[in-house]
């Protein structure tokens, strides 16, 4: 019986620091590449999310399972998300990833998740960043000062020359916590936005929110910026004007769950403002070369995601091959 148990892989654990620590966002954003690559090359097994809400109060459960064959790994993140409502302390998303082998089914690793969605999130939006802004983008609008706001502000930074960041928040106590936080980490000037009339200075903006309403209209935003959408991931929500979508070049994280799940597209369709043809495509057939990318210096280039699981299998799965290598986390044996 101990042989048997003495064969079993034992469970890694890893901690949000240790991937603070040992695992980069410029890794993150590589990792991206990969992602949807394999999900547009259809070599990789991704289900659509499962989302469930409590009838008591307004969290939600999203289970997100991903597998790729060649790999031989699978990977399940299971997160609670809280509609509104801040707690001070407490971040909206919260959750683990199970990195798990797909022969013998033995769960490899269990890793902090609500870091790591973040993590992923803002690498996906520093992957288009690097895809379709404009090379001499120096301002960027931030909208949203969670923890999903600060990584849109990290993998940003990563891929342009940022000379200046405006921050939109409602609540003003979080927006004066972020740039103090953010602002002894990076250098960029950061100001405190409260009119959108300001963005005509934008060249790349972030949205990381859940308004059921958008955020600035079409007219507040200049030629040949570069959106970072992410935070729609429900029919009812919407950050962005539609008529922003009908003037952009649109592309995607993943098609069939975008046109699923985001109100951002699923309410310009549904009112005639657009098709599902005015989309130019996901992100990683641009990546596979399959279709073009920004056409010119004044198009409008805009990102939509909702997050895909084959996001969370790329970066775990490299999280875990570092942690091997760098001897991060620690192992528990729970079968004994």
């Amino acid at each position: 019986m101990n042989e048997i148990l003495n064969q079993r892989k034992p469970i890694r654990i890893i901690k949000a620091g240790e991937i603070k620590k040992y695992y980069s966002m410029s890794k993150a954003i590589n990792a991206m590449g990969y992602a949807f690559s394999s999900l547009s090359a259809g070599e990789c097994y991704v289900p659509m999310r499962s989302v469930s809400k409590l009838p008591t109060n307004e969290l939600l459960m999203l289970f997100k399972p991903a597998f790729v064959d060649k790999d031989k790994r699978v990977t399940i993140k299971f997160l609670t998300q809280r509609e509104s409502g801040f707690i001070p302390g407490i971040p909206t998303i919260q959750g683990v990833v199970l990195v798990i082998d797909s022969i013998s089914g033995e769960i490899l690793a269990i890793m902090d998740g609500e870091y790591l969605t973040a993590l992923r999130t803002g690498a996906a939006s520093g992957l288009a960043t690097r895809c379709f802004a404009r090379k001499d983008a120096q301002t960027l609008a931030l909208f949203g000062c969670g923890t999903q706001g600060r990584t849109q502000l990290e993998a940003v930074v990563c891929e342009r020359d940022i000379k200046k960041i405006l921050v939109f928040d409602t609540n003003e106590e979080l927006v004066r916590q972020f740039i103090s936080e953010m602002g002894d980490r990076f250098h960029q000037e950061m100001v405190h936005a409260s009119d959108t009339k300001q963005l005509k200075e934008a060249d790349i903006i972030c949205t990381a929110t859940n308004s059921q309403k958008p955020l600035f209209r079409r007219e507040n935003v200049k030629e040949g910026v570069h959106i970072n959408a992410i935070g729609s991931f429900q029919p009812h929500m919407q950050e962005i004007d539609p008529l922003l979508i009908r003037d952009a070049r649109v592309f995607l994280d993943q098609a069939a769950s975008c046109l699923k799940e985001s109100g951002d597209l699923i309410k310009p369709i549904l009112e005639g403002i657009v098709s599902e043809s005015h989309i130019a495509g996901e992100i990683g057939n641009f990546l596979l070369d399959r279709i073009a990318g920004r056409e010119s210096e004044d198009q409008i280039t805009l990102f939509k995601s909702v997050g895909v699981a084959i996001q969370d299998y790329a970066v775990a799965t490299d999280i875990y091959n570092c942690s091997l290598e760098k001897g991060f986390g620690f192992e528990i044996k729970l079968f004994e």
